[in-house]
């Protein structure tokens, strides 16, 4: 007898976090664990998606074995300790993928947290701007160094009337939340302010005392515009009275950071977000890694003498240990100076008139902060630069202030490395283009007198994702494409007739040109599957369309169809269609594809030979 629970949600809908414990009577449940198990089973012994006769469950590799795998070559994906390791031609790459992020990565957004900059001191109605000077008073970090503020109401008499202190941040993501905070405390106490937080207009009327107070406020970032989240103190506004005497307080350590929660105050004066701490994940997850054909185009993923250098600095090869285990990460070190330098490597590249993706693997070294950029450089002399910081502390951030338009993205791997990624166009189509990276500063910014970076996995390659590790040692090298079908005896699990699919996916770019095909029987029998450049899901019987919008990239996509003689049903992340017409052109599939054109992973495919009105 098999264990089931009656099904009250979509299939394709995720568990909620309730679901999977008070409503289950706390803690774990192992109806959390497998589809399959949580389907209805009110009107038989068997019940209704019971029993599927295909599962790949790329956590239990031998349920792989009906794939047919044809890749011609190596390639490569990340094993379940985070490195980069080697799979044989022919074969499924199960990739260990990044798990869930359980806290996200915090920055102090506030680039200068000593007021020197960075904020604004205004009036409103008939108010005076406040007064802003250091003061030899002890902050809560136990040293002197709080600010004294004096804010001047001014005049009037209406509410509304005074001064602020505020500031105005850019440089964060929109529609997240952010947690802005403070610490004030009166000279005599007993002094009224509005703490004001965010852009919709929210207030908090504080009384001070003598004492050091925290106080925070918590709003979700404008989704627009360039200032996406303000927040200060005020003398006075609406609702909240009229103050028209002098108010003398005293602020330290104004900080802006992701999530709901104040971390430690971190000083900031680089003017820039500064690394507060790094997220955390959930255990690595088995996906089976499906890529186009791709090719390196950077002739030394593991630089070498041979590649051409300039700028001066010290280089060293095979100077520690890379992502992949082994000995082969170079090292480059500044001079012992410091300022802006250049050490770079060169390689002269032809470009088409298509989006190109850089990508290397970068580890901060020693001597605190250190820059490094990618850029494409036309030889005319035009340069398109954006860039990361690598922290002495061993962690990482994007510089924000690079040009070009460019995405940029990091990914984190084991022991401090992560690969930093840059997507977006050349400056001119058709001509040999100078690519270049630079460590140890860049024109914005001086490096570190003695500062390093480790580098390894350079890759340069056409499109909009950035694939897996293509090793080159002198020429370019093209990574043939994964070809996955199920045919022959192994597709002795299907029926024609009816039947049900449920699959689960990471599609990194979804709005590819290139429709993805997820499930297919070839021709125009298309399960599953990505209508080219548009973010639909699809299905087509080659006469009966279905599908649903508006589905992201580089997130888990849940989706399942059951058809019958006459009938099929669609349902995404959740979201059923109503029953439509089926011209019956599935009977005629002998083999089955698997994620032909996708650029991402496979986390599970069902089969169920019947269909289902439960999706």
């Amino acid at each position: 007898m098999s264990l089931t629970r009656p099904l009250t949600r979509p299939l394709t809908r995720a568990l909620s976090q309730s679901e999977l414990t008070q409503k289950l009577g706390g803690g774990f449940s192992i109806f959390a664990l497998n589809p399959y198990l949580l389907f209805d089973a009110r009107d038989s012994m068997v019940g209704t998606l019971e029993n599927p006769t295909l599962d790949l469950n790329p956590a239990l590799p031998e349920t792989l074995d009906v794939i047919t795998a044809t890749r011609a070559g190596t390639a490569t994906y990340t094993d379940v300790n985070g490195l980069i390791a080697t799979a044989p031609a022919n074969t499924v790459r199960v990739d260990q993928t990044q798990g869930a992020e359980l806290t996200p990565t915090k920055f102090q957004n506030i680039g200068y947290t000593d007021f020197s900059s960075g904020r604004v001191l205004s009036n409103f109605g008939t108010g005076v701007s406040p007064v802003l000077s250091s003061d030899a008073l002890g902050s809560p970090s136990g040293t002197e160094d709080a600010y004294k503020i004096v804010f001047n109401a001014g005049s009037g008499t209406t509410s509304g009337d005074g001064s602020e202190l505020y500031f105005n941040v850019s440089e964060i993501e929109d529609n997240i939340q952010s947690t802005a905070s403070i610490f004030l405390r009166g000279e005599n106490g007993g002094e009224q302010l509005v703490f004001r937080g965010a852009s919709n207009g929210s207030y908090q009327l504080v009384t001070l005392t003598t004492e050091w107070q925290r106080f925070t406020t918590t709003e979700n970032t404008s989704p627009s515009g360039n200032q996406k989240f303000t927040f200060g103190i005020r003398q006075s506004v609406s609702g909240h009275g009229v103050i028209n005497s002098a108010a003398t307080v005293y602020a330290y350590g104004p900080q802006l950071e992701e999530g709901t929660t104040a971390s430690d105050f971190v000083a900031n004066t680089t003017g820039s977000p500064k690394f507060i701490t790094g997220a955390t994940f959930g255990p690595r997850v088995p996906m089976i890694l499906v890529e186009p054909s791709a090719t390196n185009s950077f002739l030394y993923s593991q630089p070498t003498s041979a590649l051409a250098f300039g700028g001066g600095g010290i280089r060293t090869f095979d100077a520690a240990t890379a992502p992949n285990g082994e000995t082969e990460a170079f090292r480059i070190t500044n001079n012992g100076t410091s300022g802006n330098h250049n050490y770079r490597a060169t390689s002269s590249i032809t470009f088409g008139s298509d989006s190109m993706v850089l990508s290397v693997w970068a580890k901060a070294g020693s001597g605190g902060n250190n820059y490094f950029t990618w850029s494409f450089q036309n030889l005319g002399g035009a340069v398109v630069r954006a860039g990361f910081k690598l922290e002495g502390d061993g962690e990482t951030q994007i510089i924000t202030n690079g040009n070009g338009g460019h995405t940029l993205q990091i990914e984190t791997y084991p022991d401090g490395w992560y690969r930093c990624i840059i997507i977006g166009n050349t400056q001119s189509s058709g001509t040999t283009t100078q690519f270049l990276y630079t460590v140890s500063g860049y024109t914005e910014h001086s490096s570190i007198a003695g500062g390093s970076v480790l580098l390894w996995g350079f890759q340069v390659e056409s499109g909009s994702v950035a694939t897996s590790y293509i090793p080159t040692s002198g020429s370019t090298v093209t990574r043939a494409a994964d070809d996955l079908e199920i045919s022959g005896s192994a597709f002795d699990f299907y029926n024609g007739s009816e039947g049900t699919f449920y699959m689960e996916l990471i599609d990194k770019n979804i709005l590819d040109s290139t429709s993805h095909l997820y499930l297919h029987g070839g021709g125009n029998n298309l399960i599953l599957y990505s209508n080219g450049n548009s973010a639909n899901v699809a299905n087509y019987d080659g006469a009966n369309f279905l599908q649903f919008s508006g589905i992201p990239s580089n997130q888990l996509i849940r989706m399942a169809l059951s058809y019958a003689s006459s009938t099929k049903k669609l349902s995404v992340n959740g979201n059923t269609s109503s029953d439509s017409p089926y011209n019956g052109n599935y009977s005629g599939i002998s083999s089955l594809y698997l994620g032909t054109n996708l650029s991402g992973h496979i986390k599970r495919v069902l089969f169920w030979p019947y269909s289902s009105d439960r999706l």
